[in-house]
Order: structure tokens, then C-alpha cells, then sequence
């Protein structure tokens, strides 16, 4: 990992003035700028990282911003300042693990949790209609809009650096590849992703499950597992079945037994509009 650029409260980045840092993740920080009265985020990666997720981010957010996708930020200005490559980006408010963590229960009214949820798949759903896969759907990749906007209620994504095409140039599907490294949370991936198999658009949504059922039920049963995964991915093959559906899904609707269901037999190809096949 190469050296994380700090910039400090006031510093001039191009036209964009540093008001304070608001995050930290593993290459790069995320600060809050000012223009004038533009508000924003400004997210960092250092130009020697070896694999640049910020490029393939800005990629993917002016993708979605020239179809008018609603859960998506703005790309406000991208540059290269001192020894890092930045995106100017729209400023939200708290991320959906935060939120969930702050409730009684720490889980969301059953109510809340099916909106949110909803608003979550159609993410989804406006990414895969751009031709690609997020790869890390979980709660802290979500966030509201700004209060002062009026957008408390609006569920943006985020996080696009792990994001892979599932298509070709020519608009086919790509083929599998033989050998896939992990990709993503282990408390929220797929069973695809465990057994190193290539993941399609079906993960996406798999993963969007678990995290629904933590924000409804407050808790997944493998929270206090290995995070390496091994015993993770066992408990997820075992709640396929009777005797482990339960653990999972108690105090859920049934609905999203259904939706697992769904989810274990899609067929790649046909893994369409999400939010019109899946109905919670």
C-alpha cells in the first residue's frame, strides 16, 4: 500500500478548499470541501498505488450520472494534487451501518427496513444497467442524501473500486474465469465469491439479502465467526436448508425466502431488471 497523502483543514486543492477530513479507508481519505457555497466531498487516492480503484470510481460514476441514475452522486471534478489523484464528488450523510448501529436493536422498523431496501436494490439494479457489478454491496456502501438538501430519505451507492464489467465490448457476457481471487466482505458475499467461482449479477443481489436481513433482524448468525470465511461460507450453504433457514431469516417476512430461493436459482442470463422480478 503506498503512502496515504494528508491534506490539512484550509490547504487549496485546485479550486476546492480542504474544510476537514470526514474519513479514512485503506488508500486514500475522504475530506469535505468547499467552492464558494458548494459543499462536496473529495476522496484521495495516492498515484502509486498499484491498483487504481479512484480511476475505475470516476469511471463508473460518469457512467451512471449521463444516464440520470437517482442513487448515484455527482462527479463534480476530478485532478492530480501533490502525490495523489482526487474526485470531487457530492457530500452525503451517514452510511447505513452507522445508521442501523445507533437504533434501538440496531435494526431498522420493518417499515423502514423494506423502503431502504428497495431504494438499495433499484441501486443496484441503475449499476448493472451500466454493465457492471459492485462486488462489495453491504451496509456501509449506502448512504443517505444531506439533510440541509432535504434528501434524508434518499439512498445513494457507493464505492465503485471494486466494480468489474460483466460484459464484453460487444455487449456479450463475459466468460468465466477460471481463477477468481475474493473479492469483497465476508460477512456479506456470495457463496459464488467463497468458492472462488466468478461472480454475475445474481452475487450483487445475494449480497444485498444478507445485508437486508441484518437492518431487519439487527444481526446476521455468523457476525461472530471467522472472518476468514471458511466457517462463514459453511453457515450460508446450511441456511440453503431447513435446519439453517431459520437462524437466518427468523423474525424476517417471508418474503425474503422467497427472494433467497430466487436468488439460488437465477440462470446468468437471465438476471434482468432486478427491482421488477424481486418484490419484498
Amino acid at each position: 500500500m503506498a503512502d496515504i497523502v494528508r491534506l490539512q483543514s484550509g490547504e487549496n486543492v485546485d479550486q476546492w478548499t480542504v474544510v476537514e477530513k470526514v474519513g479514512e479507508g485503506g488508500f486514500g481519505s475522504v475530506y469535505k470541501v468547499s467552492r464558494g457555497d458548494e459543499i462536496c466531498a473529495l476522496k484521495t487516492e495516492s498515484l502509486n498505488e498499484k491498483v487504481k480503484l479512484l480511476k475505475m470510481e470516476v469511471y463508473v460514476l460518469k457512467l451512471a450520472n449521463e444516464r440520470k441514475s437517482k442513487h448515484f452522486c455527482m462527479c463534480k471534478d476530478t485532478g492530480i494534487y501533490k502525490k495523489c489523484f482526487y474526485l470531487v464528488m457530492t457530500l452525503l450523510g451517514h452510511c447505513l451501518q452507522d445508521i442501523r448501529k445507533e437504533l434501538p436493536g440496531q435494526k431498522f422498523s420493518m417499515g423502514c427496513a423494506l423502503s431502504v431496501g428497495i431504494q438499495c436494490l433499484e441501486a443496484i439494479e441503475e449499476l448493472h444497467a451500466i454493465g457492471f457489478l459492485h462486488r462489495d454491496i453491504k451496509p456501509s456502501n449506502y448512504a443517505t442524501g444531506r439533510g440541509k438538501l432535504d434528501e434524508l430519505r434518499r439512498i445513494y451507492i457507493l464505492d465503485f473500486g471494486m466494480c468489474r464489467s460483466y460484459l464484453d465490448e460487444f455487449g456479450r457476457f463475459r466468460p468465466p474465469r477460471k481463477v477468481v481471487g475474493f473479492r469483497g466482505t465476508v460477512r456479506y458475499a456470495s457463496l459464488s465469491c467463497h468458492i472462488r467461482r466468478e461472480t454475475c449479477r445474481k452475487d450483487d443481489i445475494e449480497s444485498w439479502l444478507y445485508q437486508q436481513i441484518e437492518i431487519t433482524r439487527g444481526v446476521l448468525p455468523w457476525r461472530d465467526l471467522d472472518d476468514k470465511g471458511d466457517e462463514v461460507a459453511m453457515f450460508k450453504e446450511r441456511c440453503r436448508f431447513e435446519v439453517g433457514l431459520q437462524d437466518l431469516m427468523g423474525g424476517c417476512p417471508q418474503e425474503y425466502v422467497t427472494i433467497l430461493r430466487y436468488i439460488d436459482n437465477y440462470e446468468k442470463s437471465n438476471v434482468g431488471a432486478a427491482g421488477t422480478r424481486i418484490s419484498i
